[in-house]
């Protein structure tokens, strides 16, 4: 972009925002001018960085022009490991070829510790799970709807995630955008009532009508325990265009598909939470993994706590039902489906170290799953 292109209104964005990028940044190791190049090249205000960065010259304060990124042949890609949200030294020949190759995407983090329901959970306004310190509750603005759920919300809300880390925007554009992700996972688009599209224009209008509640333990350096509450609608506004006129007047979106042009908004807390809390994840494992939702939970889990781990750390079998466990009325049998899909993950996720035992499962440091030097820096 140009130093003339249009930024988020500074007005909206707390300065404190920047200082914890600065200090997050600073912990990695990053000199002063490899800071200032992460911030500058996700677009923020020019005056609050020449504020805070008195000591560079004028001519330093400039965004990056982005230019399209050059094809490179797949076997040239390298191999994808996991990073962190944001990372130093930005090798960007190959962010380039993974992005050409569009290898990674992105969950949102809570939605990882504590995911949608399975399957569908009828009339029910909320669901909850906790995950250690951390509780999410989703809830419905409208029974008429219903709460998301399954494989469909899950591929969903990773498609709003990406999109608004790729594009720094809490603007998402639908119609065919969402339909070509979803072809990139090998999902077979069919119109009719029960095509995916209807499948898809169901869930979607579950989740323009959800709301999330995050509750978080939370405990300063002296070791003084608080709680963090976040709370936000998902979507704070949205248009949709109906590509079948015959079911225009089906509200739930049976038979529906969406069209070019729609587009949703989402909320400015889940939006900025967002760019502070999403996780990468391999696109192409998705893809492999994405006829059950207990897999994608898997994965995104095992992914995410592998990367942050140092020093082998055991997951009882209780933590893991209740992350996990939707609707598993007998301990055994949450097992037997938790260790099958564990199964199918690891022949995904290679580098994964564990070992299951009776007591749970002992996660050990692993060989990251996406290359840190792959993926930009999120604020």
């Amino acid at each position: 972009m140009s130093a003339d292109t249009p930024q988020l209104d500074s007005s909206r964005i707390k300065a404190s925002i920047i200082d914890r990028r600065i200090e997050k940044y600073a912990s990695q190791g990053l000199t002063r001018a490899a800071i200032l190049e992460q911030l500058l090249q996700y677009g923020w205000p020019l005056d609050q960085l020449r504020n805070r960065f008195p000591d560079f010259p004028e001519c330093t304060f400039v965004y990056p022009e982005k230019k399209p990124p050059a094809a490179a042949p797949a076997s040239d890609a390298p191999k994808l490991l996991l990073p962190s949200a944001a990372q130093a030294n930005i090798d960007r020949a190959k962010l380039t070829a993974v992005s050409a190759a569009e290898g990674i995407s992105f969950q949102y983090v809570p939605l990882i510790q504590c995911s949608f329901p399975h399957a569908d959970p009828k009339d029910a306004a909320k669901f909850t799970r906790k995950n250690g310190w951390l509780e999410l509750t989703l809830g419905t603005t409208s029974l008429e709807y219903g709460l998301p759920y399954g494989v469909p919300a899950r591929l969903l809300t990773i498609y709003c995630t990406s999109e608004a880390v790729r594009t720094n925007s809490p603007e998402i554009y639908l119609g065919e955008s969402v339909h070509d992700f979803l072809r990139r996972l090998d999902v077979p688009i069919t119109r009719g009532a029960r095509g995916s599209r209807s499948v898809y224009a169901n869930q979607l209008l579950r989740l323009i009508h959800s709301t999330l509640s995050i509750d978080e333990n939370i405990r300063d350096g002296a070791g003084r325990q608080g709680l963090h509450m976040r709370q936000a609608l998902f979507v704070e506004e949205a248009k949709l265009w109906w590509d079948d006129p015959e079911h225009s007047k089906n509200r739930k979106g049976a038979g529906r598909s969406i069209g070019n042009g729609s587009s949703l908004m989402l909320s400015s807390v889940l939006f900025h939470s967002i760019l502070e809390r999403s996780a990468p994840l391999a696109t192409s494992a998705i893809k492999q993994l994405r006829k059950s939702p207990m897999d994608l939970d898997v994965y995104a889990w095992l992914v995410h706590r592998l990367f942050h781990l140092s020093k082998p750390s055991m997951v009882s079998w209780e933590q893991l039902s209740n992350q996990f466990g939707h609707n598993y009325r007998e301990p055994r049998t949450f097992r037997r489906f938790f260790l099958d899909s564990l199964k199918r993950v690891s022949a995904v996720y290679t580098e994964a170290k564990f070992n299951v035992g009776a007591s749970g499962v002992l996660l050990l440091p692993s060989r990251p799953h996406l290359a840190k030097a792959t993926v930009p820096a999120k604020r």
